[in-house]
């Protein structure tokens, strides 16, 4: 039967399950609820790692927690909070994985200049509904893309005049000749999804010049983020917008091309997400200086992010 071995080993972890389809209920010792993707939790198995989630407290299951990138349910308690400052109804982005990303990218964006003038957050909203984000990964990377936007301008925030400085610095953005290309490539299968296989992380280091953002907004939107460091301020022009976006790009897949090549660098390393949407393969030094490949279950890739020390 399917999932035996983890079946097993929660068992053997007297952690209660209920297997559902597609997010597995599970509730450790720890009394700490959390629902997962079965291929995710035999991953945590195999890596001999699963009683970190479910036996685990205080700091082990902190650690455990950052590690393995697990929201548990009392986390999701934050998720109210979360729409209230980006101005989002409760109807909207409603999936476990919804309010996992959601959750996430407010976490993030709070951080960032302007967020916390609430005109600002909502105005990010509407700049994202306004560009028909769809789900709620173009909703995040659109809202970022407009607290990015904002954040280069300068100065105080000007209601009047900066939602459509936006609206111009994005058309620019998204039709650089880097975006042209942005989605998903077919690189692999299923089997390159559910486990970790450096078969798979060579085939992506030998297909780099062809992986791009899935979108040409999250394109847009990590290139504005992750500046240079004492570089030029965002430009205004189409020439230097469209530079800035296809330099980022550049990066991107160098990073890939030397990664695993030169003796100097760390192995590619992997996870699957709690949801088992997708998996990450990092190039680099995760937290450093990587870039990040993601590959669904259809065995689809494309860059999530880019960053490095000379980038902000």
């Amino acid at each position: 039967m399917p999932w035996d071995e983890l079946k097993q080993a929660l068992t053997a972890q007297k952690a209660a399950y209920t297997p559902r389809d597609p997010f597995w209920e599970v509730r450790g010792q720890n009394g700490e609820p959390f629902r997962a993707h079965p291929a995710f939790l035999d991953e945590v198995r195999l890596a001999g790692e699963l009683d970190g989630l479910v036996t685990a407290t205080d700091s082990q299951l902190s650690n455990a927690l950052r590690k393995w990138r697990v929201t548990l349910d009392r986390h999701l308690a934050a998720v109210p909070d979360a729409r209230a400052a980006l101005g989002l109804g409760p109807q909207r982005f409603t999936t476990l994985e919804d309010e996992i990303t959601l959750l996430r990218y407010y976490e993030t964006a709070r951080s960032q200049p302007g967020f916390a003038n609430p005109v600002i957050a909502a105005a990010g909203t509407a700049f994202a509904d306004h560009r028909q984000a769809a789900t709620v990964l173009d909703y995040s990377q659109l809202h970022a893309f407009f607290l990015a936007a904002v954040s280069s301008f300068g100065g105080a925030y000007k209601a009047d005049t900066y939602p459509a400085r936006v609206d111009a610095m994005y058309d620019l953005a998204v039709g650089s000749p880097a975006a042209v290309g942005t989605g998903p490539v077919q690189l692999g299968a299923e089997a390159d999804w559910r486990t970790h296989r450096p078969g798979f992380a060579l085939t992506i280091h030998a297909e780099a010049a062809r992986l791009n953002f899935r979108t040409a907004h999250a394109l847009a939107g990590h290139a504005l983020k992750h500046l240079l460091l004492g570089g030029p301020s965002v430009p205004a022009e189409r020439e230097g917008v469209h530079h800035l976006v296809g330099t980022y790009l550049d990066e991107a897949r160098d990073r890939i091309s030397v990664t695993g090549t030169a003796p100097s660098m760390p192995e590619v390393t992997s996870a699957l997400a709690q949801t088992g949407a997708t998996r990450t393969y990092v190039y680099g030094i995760l937290n450093v200086h990587a870039t990040m490949v993601a590959v669904n279950s259809a065995g689809q890739a494309w860059i999530t992010t880019y960053y490095g020390p000379t980038r902000t």
